[in-house]
């Protein structure tokens, strides 16, 4: 099965950065512990928008591994969407 990128994502009202950050530790952690048993999947990083109360993370991988990591790691999210990442250099 091919890897593409995802962004999932969660509308999370009243979430702080401290909240933001330690739910995406949480995140990588399980996404470093399926990759580390053959899973085909990878943490790209995260963003957290206080002012529209959303935290947007990236991966590499399946939608299904992605789903997986979310689960293992016990973080919910709203949407799961495939990506594009684009260069602004280009």
């Amino acid at each position: 099965m091919a890897t593409v990128q995802f962004v999932a994502e969660r509308f999370w009202p009243g979430a702080t950065e401290a909240a933001a950050r330690s739910s995406m530790a949480k995140i990588r952690a399980s996404c470093e512990q399926l990759a580390a048993s053959g899973v085909p999947v990878r943490w790209l990083g995260g963003t957290f928008l206080a002012g529209d109360e959303v935290v947007s993370l990236r991966f590499e991988g399946t939608a299904q591994a992605v789903r997986a990591v979310h689960e293992l790691a016990g973080v919910p999210f709203d949407r799961l969407l495939p990506s594009v990442d684009v260069d602004s250099g280009d």
